[in-house]
């Protein structure tokens, strides 16, 4: 039998993420405008520097601002437009045309030697997510060194480093996650999963992981469409 082709869908010499330089750049303040109001709210200061925020809280209080800043930052009309349209010059190179996302962003902040926001390294799928997802990261601060998260691939361990509004697509089977921040900067990051609508799913192992409660729909090509008209004048 003939061996499938392989493609590269990163494009990046077989690294298990892709990096887009100021992918959202011109969208990145409606997600920190959200985020400033509800810190606002919760310590009664005007941050001006997300990055700072370590000066003005600490990890006891800092679970009650991640939990209020969630909340806000999906309470933002068509969030999963903004996210669509800052990546879809990649996204479909490596997922296709019909695409579904989580229902929910996530949130973290990582402060300076905060034991309580390590993510020890892991893979998404040994704890129910689908093996056929991309995961979009989008730093609202600038993240570096201890600070951001780092993948694992090949006996290598990068930690990504980028700035502001870029994007980073990475692929969630390959072990990930973050150590203690040892900088002087507050990380903040938004991130959601996005996978092929027609990828299979572990529904019956993780139910919380159903499409309609974990994923829904993002966006679909004119043929499958088409052929969901298909079906539905066949099945009248």
């Amino acid at each position: 039998m003939q061996k499938p082709i392989i493609i590269d869908s990163f494009n990046n010499e077989e690294k298990p993420y892709l990096i887009m330089n100021e992918g959202i750049k011109d969208n990145i303040n409606i997600f920190i405008k959200v985020i400033k109001k509800s810190i606002f709210k919760d310590l009664s200061k005007d941050i001006s520097d997300l990055d700072e925020l370590h000066l003005f809280c600490n990890s006891e209080n800092i679970n009650k601002i991640r939990l209020n800043c969630f909340k806000q930052i999906n309470l933002i009309n068509e969030w999963e437009k903004i996210i669509y349209h800052s990546i879809k010059n990649k996204i479909h190179d490596i997922l296709g045309c019909d695409l579904a996302i989580q229902t929910k962003l996530n949130l973290s902040i990582q402060m300076p030697n905060d034991h309580s926001s390590v993510l020890e390294k892991h893979i998404d799928f040994r704890s129910g997510d689908s093996p056929f997802q991309i995961v979009i990261w989008i730093p609202l601060t600038d993240a570096f060194l201890s600070n951001s998260m780092f993948i694992e691939y090949q006996n290598n361990r990068d930690f990504i480093e980028v700035k502001k509004g870029d994007i980073v697509l990475f692929d969630p089977n390959y072990f990930h996650g973050n150590q203690i921040n040892n900088t002087s900067k507050t990380r903040i990051s938004i991130n959601v999963r996005i996978k092929n609508w027609f990828s299979p799913d572990a529904e019956d192992k993780v139910p919380d992981r159903q499409f309609g409660i974990y994923y829904k729909d993002l966006c679909f090509s004119n043929s499958t469409l088409n052929a969901f008209k298909l079906i539905k004048n066949l099945e009248l």
